[in-house]
């Protein structure tokens, strides 16, 4: 199922995890709800540094999705390939060059998009029918992976270049790139000799390395890295889902849950704020996280009588801007429970949390 919304709005070195600090605490939030495309659900995806939003909306379990630029306080349709009817955007850089996926006549092609040339196919390797991107840098360095008559494989696209596989671990099958940064490393997750998947780091002078798993998980996924190295990402045990942050001098470290629940880190910052999502039995919590604060509920961050339960936060920039996703109580005598929030079922809203010190 695809969610989506409605309103408007306007080198780290060897350095413990403990002593990252973050010169924004996780005080309290304001919220505003962001508006949506018609059809009323929304999912912002990523927001930039100039607070430059984009995502997918549309109505409900997936029909009529269009990518969105969240542009002079509008949620702006960004539209979608030729042929097709459906486009999602995955990522944005500070001068505003979305990329994401978009369906053709025949298969899902990642696509670049800027307010100058329009939404524009990136096409496959020659072998292959269908891509997706999930990650470009300033340099418009763009990420993703393609499939077809193959297993996926990572591949790092430039518009000098075109699409050039990232290959996979040794005697792996299969890669996927979710993230890049500005000086190009790239992350992701790749199958191993051993058949299980592991995040990996990917440079142009080392290729492709496995950074493993949390002690005692079997798998994991790298989903973000930030411009001064650190990684987020997912370690998969037999019941329960760990965030971590990677780096090179400190390895993986788990960040904490909220009440031992399962934790998805969703987004990076370069202060290394952290933000994401905490599995709880009946619904989800968004969280952040920093170095000074540890892991927190954004639930208990934002007012009290706002009316709103916040789900999943997706994004966040150096600003400490927070994108999030979640339900708004419509029937005042069914106010929404933050566990019980799949009785709620309607419009997926997406908020701007915007830090109040």
């Amino acid at each position: 199922m695809r969610i989506h919304i409605r309103k408007c709005l306007g080198a780290l070195s060897a350095i413990p995890l403990f002593a990252l600090s973050s010169t924004l605490g996780a005080q309290s939030y304001s919220v505003i709800d962001i508006g949506a495309l018609p059809g009323d659900n929304i999912i912002a995806t990523r927001i930039n540094q100039a607070g430059q939003g984009i995502g997918q909306s549309g109505k409900m379990y997936g029909v009529q999705t269009h990518a969105f630029v969240l542009s002079g306080g509008k949620v702006v349709d960004i539209g979608t390939l030729p042929g097709g009817e459906y486009s999602s955007a995955s990522d944005v850089n500070t001068k505003g060059t979305v990329v994401g996926e978009a369906n053709t006549d025949t298969n899902i092609h990642a696509f670049i998009w800027d307010e100058k040339g329009g939404l524009q196919d990136i096409g496959t390797p020659p072998t292959e029918t269908g891509s997706r991107a999930f990650g470009i840098s300033d340099s418009d360095q763009v990420v993703g992976y393609s499939s077809g008559a193959h297993p996926p494989i990572a591949f790092l696209w430039m518009k000098s270049q075109g699409m050039t596989s990232l290959g996979t671990l040794p005697g792996g099958d299969t890669s996927e790139a979710y993230g890049i940064n500005n000086p190009g490393t790239v992350v992701g997750v790749a199958s191993t000799q051993f058949g299980v998947k592991h995040a990996f780091v990917w440079t142009a002078t080392d290729g492709m390395k496995d950074i493993g798993t949390l002690p005692g998980d079997i798998t994991s996924e790298a989903r973000k890295i930030s411009t001064t190295g650190i990684v987020i990402g997912s370690s998969f045990g037999t019941n329960v889902t760990h965030a971590f942050m990677w780096t090179a001098a400190g390895g993986m470290q788990d960040i904490g849950s909220l009440n031992g629940d399962s934790t998805s880190p969703l987004d990076i910052n370069n202060k290394g704020e952290i933000v994401g999502t905490s599995a709880a039995s009946m619904s989800g919590h968004a969280f952040y996280w920093s170095g000074a604060t540890g892991i927190k509920d954004l639930n208990d961050l934002i007012p009290a009588d706002s009316g709103v339960i916040l789900t999943s936060a997706t994004t966040i920039n150096n600003a400490g801007l927070i994108l999030a996703l979640g339900a708004v109580t419509t029937d005042k005598s069914q106010p929404l429970q933050l566990d019980n929030t799949h009785h709620h079922a309607g419009p997926i809203h997406t908020f701007l949390l915007k830090p109040v010190q």
